[in-house]
């Protein structure tokens, strides 16, 4: 125990005591090892260890002449290291956009981490304003970054990527506590579990000092055994009748858009729909734009589909729609439910995407970016999809009702639960081609899961160059496509399970328990600082 604590306690007490470049640079390395963290790796010591850092630099804020400002600094320079590693794919995106956009790529991922790392510095602030000098002090770090997460996950849209929780694998032991609290709720039991255990390291056991520690493997025990509980009891049935072919292309984006791109789209996917076993298929799913082009404007294209899907089968297929509005026309992400009747293609449902990727689907400040006269950012201002109406239950022929999710609305835990009702399964499709050969799939993977968990519904998922599969009502993966790869895959659809805890009151504890904490911390300061002027002369 003795050389744990030297070994622990010299970083610990150089961070609290030391100012300047140094320990900014220690703590911009932490961010940065902690976002191993993240998917495809899940190496969870890597937060911890990261975690630590953060704990023991704040503590070292407190003591300062300005401590607020030292805390967003640490906090933020925290923040940047692990999002700028864990996002690093924003700059593949830039780079095969083309167009001219490919200088944007250096500023955009720079630029994206210090947004995200504002919250990070957010939370730290709170830490240092509110926490006590006890050992309970771990509590209100978990809780003020928690809730600086969540705020990070709704302030102007939010983008909820990569939070606490996804460190812990989609489907496992414990991912299964967001069927309770949330992916919020998990952050925040991640923070204070892998946060706690610095507190007890000591040249000698002390029961006081020990107490979030013990606190921590409590709370692990519990999480660890309601899991294996939930995974063992729950062994959701497949549905009678349907059986759904994905269909992964395998096209990269360059050759996609290229001149020609159209057409080899369009054969590649329509072969290998077409594979032997598609008399046995009820539903074949493509991904999130699936041909570059208008394809329900394109006669020849819906009846070479008929062609293939002459047995009454129903075509989910991400499109590019576009709609007369006035004098003008709006554009839409699409998807569309396509069923054959005699030949003749009918649209049996619509989902237009709500939630519009920023830089993707539509640009802040489009009109401002379009009087620069830089032909890069013109471009950028000249593509506007418009949003749909909401989150909606869609009727599918020969399935049960089914809540689409477009590429990364199935990152928002809120926005399956705004749907009006309760449906049977998720279909998420996305065009990953977008994140490259880089960790983005596999995050984007993982987070989508998570919402199987927090519903109690399955997911199909269609991703371009992205992990396609199909994901149990548990979180756990089926059936998981590589993101390199070409094929098809018939699959089942798992069953639902009764509605999750989590689907009934969502956020709410969460919200609760962390306001609970940071307001009593708050009265508390202010009763302290009460008496303290009541005690001067």
């Amino acid at each position: 125990m003795r050389r744990l604590h030297l070994l622990v306690w010299w970083p610990r007490t150089w961070l609290a005591t030391r100012v300047g470049w140094r320990p900014r640079i220690a703590i911009l390395v932490a961010g940065l090892f902690s976002a191993l963290a993240v998917a495809p790796l899940h190496i969870v010591p890597a937060l911890m260890i990261g975690l630590w850092i953060l704990f023991a630099a704040l503590d070292g804020s407190r003591r300062l002449e300005r401590p607020l400002r030292s805390a967003f600094l640490r906090g933020f320079l925290f923040g940047f290291g692990y999002f700028i590693a864990g996002m690093a794919w924003v700059v593949y995106a830039f780079l095969t956009r083309g167009n001219g956009v490919e200088f944007l790529a250096p500023i955009a991922l720079p630029g994206l981490a210090a947004l995200m790392a504002a919250f990070t510095g957010l939370g730290a602030v709170i830490y240092c304003a509110l926490a006590p000098r006890s050992v309970w002090r771990v509590l209100v770090f978990a809780a003020a970054l928690a809730f600086a997460e969540w705020i990070r996950g709704h302030l102007l849209g939010g983008l909820p990527w990569n939070l606490p929780a996804y460190v812990w694998p989609a489907g496992g032991l414990v991912s299964q506590t967001a069927s309770w609290f949330g992916v919020y709720g998990l952050s925040l039991l991640t923070i204070f579990v892998l946060t706690a255990p610095l507190l007890a390291i000591a040249p000698r056991l002390e029961l006081a000092r020990s107490l979030p520690a013990f606190a921590a493997l409590g709370i692990s025990m519990i999480v660890l055994a309601t899991g294996a509980i939930r995974l063992a009891a729950t062994a959701p049935e497949n549905v009678p009748g349907v059986t759904i072919r994905l269909v992964q292309a395998g096209i990269p984006q360059a050759q996609k858009w290229a001149e020609g791109g159209a057409e080899l789209t369009r054969d590649r996917y329509l072969a290998l729909t077409a594979r032997p076993g598609i008399d046995e298929v009820t539903h074949v799913v493509w991904p999130e734009g699936a041909l570059p082009t208008f394809m329900l404007e394109d006669g020849a294209t819906l009846a070479r589909i008929g062609d293939v899907l002459n047995g009454g089968q129903i075509l989910l297929s991400g499109v590019n729609r576009r709609a007369p509005h006035g004098e003008e026309l709006r554009y839409f992400n699409t998807l569309a439910a396509l069923r054959y009747q005699s030949g003749t293609p009918r649209i049996a449902a619509l989902y237009d995407k709500v939630r519009l990727t920023p830089f993707g689907e539509f640009t802040p400040l489009a009109s401002v970016m379009a009087l620069t006269g830089i032909p890069a950012l013109q471009d950028l201002a000249r593509y506007q999809f418009s949003p749909g109406p909401g989150a909606n239950v869609l009727e599918i022929p020969g399935a049960p009702d089914m809540l689409p999710l477009i590429c990364y609305e199935s990152i928002f835990p809120d926005f399956v639960r705004s749907a009006e009702r309760r449906a049977g399964w998720l279909y998420n499709l996305s065009n990953d081609a977008w994140f490259g050969p880089t960790s983005g799939p596999r995050q984007h993977f993982n987070q989508a899961s998570y919402r199987s968990i927090e519903s109690g519904l399955p997911m199909v998922r269609s991703a371009a160059l992205g992990v396609s599969g199909v994901v149990d009502a548990l979180g756990r993966p089926r059936v998981a496509l590589e993101p390199s790869g070409e094929g098809v895959r018939d699959v089942a659809l798992p069953g639902r399970l009764e509605r999750t805890p989590y689907s009934f009151w969502g956020d709410t504890p969460f919200l609760a328990f962390c306001v609970l904490v940071l307001l009593g911390m708050a009265w508390q300061r202010l009763r302290l600082a009460r008496a303290a002027r009541q005690a001067q002369p």
